[in-house]
């Protein structure tokens, strides 16, 4: 499947909280989720480029842990997308260093979720980078990236969630470059 993602920096959460209640869209209990992304060593410097694959070892509540292939399309928020749950993240982390693979990311963010039809809504806390709304579609094939991300930010808008800015780099990217400016 190939995912399109817009993703936005809350203004105030409980403010995007408060315009989802007040559209009948419950968000699901909060899910704490551990994500390491990986690259191989030339591909550090080529996030966002076609055609890149990224994996991810996802630790999900400290329990379930997932595996994720995102291959980039057209930018960091379009991709293909392939998942499947595993027994042990310790042993696929060994797996993809044997293979050449490196760390890319290491962050833990908070999640909570729901759907407005077809497109699944996210609302994140990334301590320390602070809230975020993600809103997410899944399509088939070739699509116009274009079309979506205005669908998206429709569904957004029509919520009246006031944000600060649209960002168009996933959090690995974004946790990098904070701990980049820090040092």
């Amino acid at each position: 499947m190939r995912e399109i993602e817009i993703k936005v920096l809350l203004k105030d959460k409980d403010l995007a909280i408060a315009a989802l209640k007040k559209a009948d869209i419950a968000l699901g209990e909060p899910k704490k989720q551990h994500d390491v992304v990986y690259c191989l060593p030339g591909d550090r410097e080529r996030a966002g480029e076609s055609g890149v694959n990224w994996l991810r070892i996802r630790t999900q509540n400290d329990s379930e842990v997932f595996f994720t292939l995102k291959q980039s399309v057209s930018g960091s928020l379009d991709s293909i997308e392939h998942e499947t749950t595993i027994a042990s993240a310790s042993e696929m982390d060994a797996s993809l260093r044997l293979m050449g693979y490196e760390i890319f990311s290491d962050l833990t963010k908070y999640r909570q979720t729901a759907h407005v039809g077809k497109i699944e809504l996210c609302l994140d806390e990334v301590p320390p980078l602070g809230s975020f709304i993600e809103l997410e579609k899944l399509v088939d094939g070739p699509s116009d990236v274009v079309a979506v991300e205005r669908e998206l930010f429709a569904v957004l808008d029509s919520l009246g969630i006031e944000y600060d800015e649209r960002i168009t780099i996933g959090y690995d990217e974004l946790m990098n470059d904070y701990l980049e400016a820090g040092k």
